[in-house]
């Protein structure tokens, strides 16, 4: 099955896309790595969601050696449940394998499960990539770095066949297999010709748009300061000249949100909301995105406050009270306009249904979660929530 791109994965799955690299950016990693997990339950072979995914999981791991050992004790059932599910039902058991790698992103048994399933679900990039992270962790694993050269042969990547080979035989000169692999692989690669030379990675043969997506987005995410600087002086003498244009008064807005001046920043984008009356929906979700970043971000600055200056705690706790207050009120909001906009998205009605849940609305968390049971990767979770709905209201 051909590896998907942003150009060919569902609306739904791109919209959780979209929303889980915003979170990346504004570092909300719990719910980046849960609308990254969305995601590619719709769409297991999204191989840059899953890069994403990782990374947003190594990042949010917790280095604690209790922690690991804890998750390790959690993760086996798990584990046992997704390799009973590989033959039937893959995409379930690569789901169940990125739950235990949220929890320990260095869960080996994992990976390999993990690589498994993507196999039986004929997702070959999935399984190399798979292979690929497990490796960084066990880079001695001359088994799995066999099944590695397996599959890049099986999608014809000649060259890093070749060079896994190459390293199976630094460790163990003497192996048959991988001596008789070698032979072959130099053979087909010369056969088949096409960047034999100059391809010497996985990742060097893929150069697909997709990919050059990804990379430009890791790039904005890390711009050094003194770049974004200049690029908003660069938009705004463009702006002296054309002080209408839509794009470039988007991108400046874009530009100070990515710089923390989120107030210069909603100025650009409400103003041009206002202009162009309300009709865009992409624009109406970023406005609302810089507003959570500006609170979540105020509350950050807030609480570290707290911990480094107690005397000020009762006035500081006050605060940040209120701050939270106004956050839930934005969010649920956005959630709201996202269920109005798109009423049978049931993925937008569960994290709605979340929030009104949350936020002691009850019966209106109710009749959210009776529709979202309708979504298969939300169905247990929506009923639990309706149990725990049900048991506020009284009705045993």
């Amino acid at each position: 099955m051909a590896e998907k791109t942003q150009d060919t994965i569902s609306r739904t799955a791109r919209e959780l896309y979209d929303k889980a690299f915003a979170a990346l950016e504004r570092n909300s990693l719990d719910y980046a790595i849960e609308m990254f997990r969305q995601c590619l339950a719709i769409e297991p072979n999204f191989v840059t969601a899953r890069k994403f995914l990782r990374a947003s999981q190594m990042k949010n791991a917790s280095g604690s050696a209790l922690r690991r050992v804890m998750s390790a004790a959690k993760a086996a059932p798990q584990l046992t449940k997704a390799k009973m599910a590989i033959q039937k039902n893959p995409a379930e058991a690569m789901n169940t394998c990125e739950q235990v790698l949220t929890d320990d992103p260095k869960n080996s048994p994992a990976y390999l499960t993990l690589a498994e399933a993507a196999e039986a679900g004929g997702f070959p990039e999935t399984t190399i990539l798979t292979i690929e992270q497990y490796l960084k962790l066990n880079p001695k694993d001359v088994r799995t770095m066999h099944w590695l050269a397996r599959t890049y042969r099986a999608v014809k990547n000649y060259p890093a066949a070749f060079e896994t080979y190459e390293r199976i035989l630094q460790i163990h000169p003497n192996d048959f297999d991988a001596q008789k692999a070698i032979k072959d692989v130099t053979a087909h690669g010369a056969m088949h010709g096409g960047g034999w030379e100059e391809a010497k990675s996985y990742r060097d043969v893929i150069k697909n748009k997709d990919e050059a997506v990804a990379l430009e987005q890791q790039s904005r995410v890390v711009r050094a300061e003194d770049m974004l600087d200049n690029l908003i002086k660069e938009h705004l003498e463009k702006l002296k000249a054309e002080p209408d244009h839509p794009v470039l008064r988007r991108e400046l807005g874009k530009l100070y949100a990515q710089k923390g001046d989120f107030d210069t920043a909603l100025h650009y984008l409400e103003a041009l909301f206002a202009t162009e009356g309300g009709s865009d929906p992409s624009l109406e979700r970023e406005i609302a995105d810089v507003k959570i970043r500006r609170l979540e971000t105020a509350l950050a600055a807030k609480r570290k406050l707290l911990e480094t200056k107690p005397a000020n705690a009762a006035a500081l706790t006050t605060e940040i009270a209120g701050l939270e207050k106004e956050l839930d009120a934005v969010k649920l909001r956005e959630a709201e306009r996202l269920v109005e906009r798109y009423p049978n998205d049931l993925m937008y009605r569960f994290d709605y249904a979340c929030l009104l849940m949350r936020n002691g609305h009850t019966n209106e968390a109710v009749e959210q979660f009776q529709k979202s049971v309708g979504q298969p990767q939300k169905r247990i979770a929506s009923l639990n929530y309706l149990g725990q709905c049900f048991q506020q209201l009284g009705l045993h």
